[in-house]
């Protein structure tokens, strides 16, 4: 066991160092950074100019880029609004105690990341073995040591991405929405990056189920954005579909999918959080696994 936690240990290591020495890291920083703040910075213009004709429409004096934004989201109207938009009342009043921004951060990167964590994750156990590099190493360690390291890589590069753009998104907002409170925006950009970080999990590991399965790297990142469609597509169906007698097999689909589980997810209450939590992790481990059982049978 010692011998295999060293291993892994070690594999890690490498599997972080070689994306940086590769570039790999710079640029997933690079987009999810940029991605942040592209987002942040067209809800800021738009915000700004809202109030602006806002305030010409009232006559009243100009105020702080942002602060008539948190005063028409807290008004019992515009929630009864929101409410009826989403659909779902519990949902909608626990997003209340986020500030706009928050939401908009989250909504932002529980877009971006899972595409991003696909696009990355999928060529990097295929490349190795259309190379043949992966035999020097296979040689002195495990192939589950080996698999595990490139999941764990994989997923601290994502976590570093999602702080960066975390902390880009508050920057910027700081700098164009002089009106908001600063930290509560700090604080929700902060939760919403975390529960985003969750979000990827299982698809760094479907990812990786992917690259296990295929030589081709090419391959497998075509097969990670077909995934990303149809497991969105899957979730959407099963949303819209599921019921009472042979509806409920949808309601069994959206088990096997991330955003089947992602309105729990945005949910505040810790017990939609710890539900969604579970299942998520319960995925990642799944695809991972499923992932493995072929490869463990590979001829490398």
């Amino acid at each position: 066991m010692n011998r295999f936690l060293s291993h892994l240990a070690a594999l890690t290591r490498f599997e972080i160092a070689d994306s940086v020495r590769s570039r790999r890291a710079a640029v997933v920083l690079a987009l999810y950074l940029a991605a942040a703040l592209l987002g942040v910075n067209a809800f800021a213009t738009a915000l700004q100019r809202l109030e602006q004709q806002l305030a010409e429409l009232l006559q009243t004096g100009p105020a702080p880029a942002g602060a008539l934004a948190d005063s028409l989201w807290k008004s019992a109207r515009f929630r009864q609004m929101i409410v009826a938009l989403i659909g779902d009342r519990e949902t909608a009043l626990s997003l209340f105690s986020m500030p706009p921004i928050a939401l908009l951060y989250g909504f932002l990167a529980f877009f971006y990341t899972p595409f991003f964590a696909l696009l990355v994750s999928t060529p990097r156990v295929a490349m190795e073995v259309y190379t043949g590099s992966c035999r020097f190493v296979l040689f002195r360690t495990s192939r589950m040591a080996w698999i595990l390291s490139k999941f764990i890589g994989q997923a601290v590069l994502v976590l570093l991405a999602l702080a960066l753009s975390a902390a880009g998104a508050w920057t910027l907002a700081r700098f164009r929405l002089t009106g908001m409170d600063a930290f509560s925006a700090a604080a929700g950009i902060a939760i919403m990056s975390g529960k985003a970080w969750l979000f990827s999990l299982p698809f760094v590991a479907l990812g990786l189920a992917i690259s296990q399965s295929l030589r081709s790297p090419n391959t497998a990142q075509a097969l990670g954005f077909l995934a990303w469609i149809g497991s969105g597509a899957l979730a959407w169906l099963a949303k819209r579909y599921a019921g009472e007698g042979i509806r409920m097999a949808w309601d069994v689909v959206a088990l096997l999918v991330p955003q089947g589980f992602q309105l729990e997810l945005w949910r505040m209450e810790f017990a939609s959080f710890a539900y969604a939590a579970f299942w998520l992790l319960v995925l990642t481990v799944a695809y991972l696994m499923l992932g493995f059982l072929h490869f463990s049978r590979q001829d490398l």
